[in-house]
């Protein structure tokens, strides 16, 4: 062989060793960050967990030398750093990475992730910048027949007429109380979009005089509304029903 052939050959072997070397380092990275959540972190946890901890700190550039601690965030004690409102029995699960910023300075990230644990039905997450409201609906005095309640301010809704909508959003709740006088059969709370019904409510099935209570939560982008939109609340009666004092909060949420 030639000495521009033994250069070429060189050339060749120097570009492989080099990219084995590069391949061999990132495995070795891999296997270090992955070492070290594995070791670093308090509580075990699902190897689903563990890999999306993994992809996270590597995502954020940290390296496994810089990382002191994970430990699973208590949803009783929340950091001030995490804002998340009405979690109670949730399928999340937060983590609390600590790692070097610089060897001055300490800092925290914080990974939330589903818990793979605690696995469960979960419609009524609401986090920060969400917001709840309640129009509220009623009718004070004997009611014998079907009729729209009257709003907070006294005036009765219809369906053109109710309360107005100034943000997009969804409604995720409805509560009722009255008192049954007489009769036997259906009562119904009805709720009202653009004079259209929603199809969410509350249903009571009378057969005795007495208080009569019911309640329905749905998760939000079930039912949205829109800017403008108007809210309004039909109470339907069977025949021979009569009852007094009417309560209804319908609960809305937005986003903005």
């Amino acid at each position: 062989m030639n000495k521009r052939g033994r250069t070429k050959l060189f050339i060749i072997v120097s570009i492989c060793l080099g990219i084995l070397l590069i391949s061999g380092l990132i495995a070795a990275a891999d296997n270090k960050i992955e070492q070290v959540v594995e070791d670093k972190t308090h509580k075990e946890i699902s190897g689903d967990v563990e890999n999306y901890v993994e992809q996270f700190v590597e995502n954020k550039g940290i390296g496994a030398e810089e990382i002191n601690n994970i430990t699973q965030v208590s949803f009783e004690d929340l950091p001030k750093e995490v804002n998340i409102e009405n979690v109670g029995d949730t399928n999340l699960a937060i983590y609390q990475i600590n790692y070097n910023q610089s060897s001055q300075k300490q800092d925290n990230l914080f990974v939330i992730t589903y818990s793979v644990e605690k696995l469960q039905s979960q419609g009524d997450l609401i986090i920060a910048q969400d917001k709840r409201e309640f129009l509220n609906y009623g009718f004070a005095g004997e009611l014998s027949e079907s009729t729209f309640l009257k709003s907070a301010a006294g005036v009765e809704s219809s369906l053109d007429k109710g309360c107005v909508m100034m943000r997009s959003g969804s409604i995720t709740g409805i509560s009722t109380s009255l008192e049954t006088l007489s009769g036997k059969g259906n009562v119904e709370i009805v709720v009202y979009r653009n004079g259209k019904a929603i199809q969410f409510g509350n249903t009571f099935m009378v057969s005795s005089s007495g208080i009569e209570k019911d309640y329905d939560v749905q998760s939000k982008d079930t039912v949205l509304f829109e800017a403008g939109d108007t809210i309004s609340v039909y109470l339907k009666l069977s025949d021979g029903i009569s009852l007094k004092d009417v309560n209804t909060l319908v609960e809305i949420t937005t986003s903005n």
